[in-house]
């Protein structure tokens, strides 16, 4: 067999075991039986007006939702071939998930992992937080991560391939998927950030073409912002917006742990990281001790008025542990503290794979660093969206023990998770 041949049969395989791991939760659960989770009372309300009254100005663009039409069209154009109901519209989350650890697997595959690792990769996708029961529900972020997916496949394409192969092709594909992305949800917007920084530590001013692929897929995105008349709909603009917070740094930084915590373990083997790794620590700590976010949330959501709210994992595991505000806040502070001193551990492990590494750390650090000036709702789940590519980080990156006690804690999460959303 030739390598294109062999990448296949892997590729192949990931969608095997994603496709039987997900058809059995959807089987082996309560989903198919439960009326709307999460936030699907909300999302599936635009979708189901364009598939019951048809396409119009009103249906397919003055909807309300904090989901662009990126993300609500194919779920109802997919979602009413199925059938149009809840079950066939949490059909499309289920194969676009699929999709994307195909997509997944292929970017491992391009930078030079051991194809037998790509089941290990796949078990990463589908433990990733989160990720799991988003996989079964109608929810804006598995479509969302496979755009961004593509649009990081073509960036890896192209900067690994001879010049004259993928000149114009390969950013023009980033551009295109980069825009639908954007048109999904603006999360992406720190994707495209790594990408443009990493570009420009490989190749220099040579990066220029990925520079502008990002800035056309930006313009792209401005006339429905000026449609909407802010990042979102009118109606939830209240709740997603502009502003500055640094309750929402302090946050996100704890809620990293799952993601990236484990990483400061694995940098700490790194004598020169230690330091770094310490400062990060201390950063973490004190910026909850300055900006300690308020973890009481409200039954109701006031669509009116500036809502704050800091839920997911972190918020439960820390009000669990105690009632006391102060006790709260000092495991708070150390989960943030573990949660940045993670992320530059990342930082420092980055020579086993620097341009999937890079990509995952810009990623990460630009997304956390733009909700200091956002407003609203801050979850554990928005970190998902910057953290698609750890599952072949944590494959390449981490030893055989590390990497066992990383997946014993995801699945654990992923269990809880389901336990609570799916049955």
């Amino acid at each position: 067999m030739n390598k294109c041949s062999v990448q296949l049969s892997w590729v192949l395989s990931a969608v095997l075991l994603a496709t039987i791991f997900l058809f059995g939760i959807r089987w082996g659960t309560n989903i198919l039986s439960k009326g709307p989770v999460y936030d699907e009372q909300y999302i599936t309300v635009p979708i189901d007006n364009l598939i019951k009254y048809g396409w119009s100005v009103s249906t397919a663009i003055n909807f309300e939702e904090t989901k662009g039409p990126a993300m609500i069209w194919p779920y109802a154009i997919i979602g009413n071939f199925f059938g149009g109901t809840l079950n066939d519209l949490r059909l499309v989350s289920v194969w676009s998930s699929i999709f994307a650890a195909a997509f997944l697997a292929w970017l491992a595959l391009l930078r030079s992992v051991r194809p037998k690792l790509i089941i290990w990769i796949t078990l990463g996708w589908l433990l990733l937080p989160y990720n799991l029961i988003f996989s079964e529900i109608v929810m804006g972020e598995v479509s969302y991560l496979l755009l961004a997916l593509m649009a990081v496949s073509a960036f890896v394409f192209g900067v690994g391939s001879p010049v004259n192969k993928s000149k114009w092709i390969a950013p023009t594909l980033y551009c295109i998927a980069l825009a639908l992305a954007l048109h999904s949800r603006i999360h992406v917007v720190a994707v495209a950030g790594a990408v443009c920084l990493t570009a420009f530590g490989l190749q220099g001013k040579s990066s220029w073409p990925w520079w502008l692929a990002t800035f056309v897929a930006g313009l792209l995105r401005i006339p429905l912002w000026y449609h909407w008349g802010g990042l979102v709909s009118p109606q939830y603009q209240a709740l997603h917006g502009l502003g500055f917070r640094l309750e929402s740094l302090s946050y996100l930084a704890a809620a990293m742990v799952p993601f990236v915590g484990i990483f400061a373990l694995e940098g700490w083997r790194r004598v020169k990281a230690r330091p770094s790794i310490m400062m990060a620590f201390i950063v973490g700590f004190f910026l909850v001790i300055i900006a300690m976010p308020d973890l009481y949330v409200p039954e109701t959501i006031d669509l009116t008025a500036n809502n704050s709210r800091f839920q997911g994992i972190a918020a439960t595991l820390v009000k669990k542990i105690s009632s006391e505000l102060l006790v709260q806040q000092i495991t708070l502070a150390l989960l943030a503290g573990l949660g940045l001193s993670g992320l530059i551990g990342l930082w420092h492990c980055r020579d086993k794979a620097t341009l999937l590494t890079s990509l995952t750390f810009w990623s990460m650090l630009l997304g956390w660093s733009l909700y200091a000036l956002t407003r609203g709702f801050v979850f554990d789940r928005f970190l998902l969206t910057w953290a698609f590519l750890l599952p072949i980080l944590w494959v390449q990156l981490l030893p055989r023990g590390l990497r066992c006690v990383q997946y014993a804690g995801l699945a654990f999460i992923a269990a809880y998770l389901a336990a609570i959303w799916l049955n």
